[in-house]
């Protein structure tokens, strides 16, 4: 087939389907632009064939090589194959090395992480210890825990300890938490101190007076210890409680 023949055959289909396109309105094709699809598809078609007519070289030769040298080839052929098995063996060990480093790395990242969060965790734990201290909080402790083991089990969640080491009192949503009286942030030794009134939290504080909890109760003397609450009591009472 000639070039002109082989032009119009392989433009028909092109042709057709720019008179299909511009017919429903379509982008359709200018001259130039089929002529430069046509050369890019010579092109291509031209460079498959080379690489075909380049591998069957190849292989002939190949073939005439085994024909003159069959012991060699049938050496050769021996030779690929184990290095085609050793390049198998050594990609599968190189990817269970990194199969088994990867697994490693990512027990170590994560063992970072958790390290990490503990140390926040007590570093957190240490700045709310030092408010719970500087308001009157108890020191003592009893089979190993003290007041402030049950206060931060319960309280720890309302601060959030900024970049500074400084800790922010917040509400359920994550939020500083806002004095209701002044509009500012609540600052933590006053929400920690607001707890000496609390039924129960008042024990976990020295010297504290108040409603408390349980019958009678009145908070706690200067060493912690609790104290009675009598203002209630009349004055036969109070007498027969000091002489009775």
């Amino acid at each position: 087939m000639s070039e002109e023949n082989l032009q119009a055959t392989e433009m028909e289909p092109v042709a057709k389907e720019s008179a299909t396109q511009d017919e429903s309105g379509d982008k359709t094709y200018s001259p130039d632009e089929v002529a430069s699809l046509m050369k890019a598809l010579r092109s291509e078609r031209e460079a498959r064939k080379t690489y075909e007519r380049q591998v069957k070289e190849k292989e002939n030769q190949l073939q005439r090589f085994a024909d003159v040298n069959p012991d060699e080839y049938q050496k050769l052929q021996a030779e690929a194959s184990r290095a085609a098995e050793i390049e198998s063996r050594y990609g599968e060990s190189i990817k269970a090395i990194e199969e088994k480093y990867g697994r490693v790395a990512a027990e170590a990242e994560q063992k970072a992480k958790l390290a990490e969060s503990r140390i926040s965790e007590l570093n957190k734990r240490y700045a709310l210890e030092k408010v719970f201290n500087s308001v009157g909080g108890r020191t003592d402790a009893a089979d190993g825990v003290s007041f402030f083991d049950m206060f931060a089990e319960q309280m720890s969640a309302r601060f959030r300890q900024e970049a500074d080491g400084s800790l922010t009192v917040i509400d359920s949503q994550g939020d500083p938490l806002l004095d209701s009286e002044t509009g500012k942030r609540l600052t933590p030794d006053d929400y920690v101190a607001s707890f000496k009134v609390h039924p129960v939290y008042g024990t976990f504080f020295k010297g504290v007076k108040g409603s408390g909890a349980g019958l009678n109760y009145g908070g706690t003397d200067n060493n912690g210890m609790p104290v009675e609450d009598l203002s209630g009591l009349s004055r036969d009472e109070l007498f027969q409680r000091a002489f009775g």
